[in-house]
């Protein structure tokens, strides 16, 4: 019995309901999918908003100010034309502070069924309405709205949807073909919306565990692939030990877990799990309400 194979066993007498998994180690690959159709990836999709911030800013991408994009970048001189009341603290708000939810928001806000009856064109209201509790930058809250916040800072500065850059440097380079990612309002998603098949979906993993590179071609710079991965901010309000993969710190938008193990996970069960030590890397789609039974599968195996 292979390791796919145990991994659908182990889900079976779960009851999890897994939809396809991808095992990769030393090259080698195993996959099982259940279909090939489109597969909404939900949180999944952050992780391409902060690979294609690592793209920008190495390309000196230049705002609408005439200044070079950084981490230090601030933010609050794109929204205050875009919303009623820009709050102050938001003049503390870099692209660093985005890409680490250190905002200093006290809760998760933008779930689906949080904005589900709110006008996607008045989102930025919703958000800016909310006060925050936390100093920006010290504290992790895990929120879908700092990746709509870069999503929105992106087109305002640069003229370009967010998702049609990834199409253009990502996209095009892993021969993705076949995705649709839904805007809220005018501007993309960014934490959610995108559905890929799980093939496609493997090969984002692939950029994590080959540092950027996929057929021999830099797609994301190396040197943004090793500090997105690497801890950034802790996050003691996620971890929970007891689960196979314990969310020990953050990157920018994906999770450090024990032995360095990196690894972004969505709604449903879906997962790219990065074991560099051990060149080993597993994608799982899935249609499980407690995605804590899709990583159980697991147990045993990473």
């Amino acid at each position: 019995m292979n390791e796919v194979e145990r991994i659908v066993e182990n889900a079976n007498k779960l009851n999890a309901h897994i939809d396809s998994v991808v095992f990769e180690k030393d090259g080698n690959i195993i996959e099982w999918g259940r279909t090939e159709t489109l597969h909404e990836l939900r949180s999944s999709a952050k992780l391409l908003v902060s690979m294609a911030y690592g793209i920008a800013i190495a390309k000196k991408m230049k705002c609408k100010d005439n200044k070079i994009l950084t981490l230090d970048t601030k933010v609050y001189n794109t929204f205050k034309d875009l919303t009623k009341k820009l709050p102050p603290y938001v003049k503390n708000w870099t692209i660093r502070t985005l890409l680490t939810h250190s905002t200093g928001y006290e809760k998760m806000m933008m779930k689906a069924s949080q904005i589900e009856n709110i006008d996607k064109d008045k989102l930025l209201d919703y958000i800016f309405e909310t006060s925050t509790k936390y100093t920006v930058g010290e504290h992790f809250t895990y929120n879908n709205v700092e990746p709509y916040l870069l999503s929105v800072f992106f087109s305002e500065n640069f003229k370009m949807d967010i998702s049609d850059f990834v199409k253009k440097e990502i996209f095009s380079p892993l021969e993705i073909k076949k995705y649709t990612w839904k805007k809220y309002g005018k501007y993309c998603a960014g934490a959610t919306g995108l559905y890929l098949n799980y093939k496609d979906f493997h090969k984002l993993g692939e950029l994590i565990l080959h540092y950027g590179m996929f057929n021999k071609k830099q797609v994301v710079p190396k040197d943004w692939i090793v500090e997105m991965t690497s801890p950034q901010i802790d996050c003691p309000d996620s971890y929970k030990p007891e689960r196979v993969l314990p969310k020990i710190a953050a990157g920018y938008f994906v999770w450090i877990s024990r032995d360095g193990i990196v690894f972004r996970d969505g709604a449903g069960g879906q997962y790219i799990i990065c074991d560099r030590k051990n060149d080993m890397l597993i994608t799982l789609m899935s249609s499980e309400e407690h995605i804590n039974l899709v990583t159980e599968s697991l147990r045993g195996l990473i």
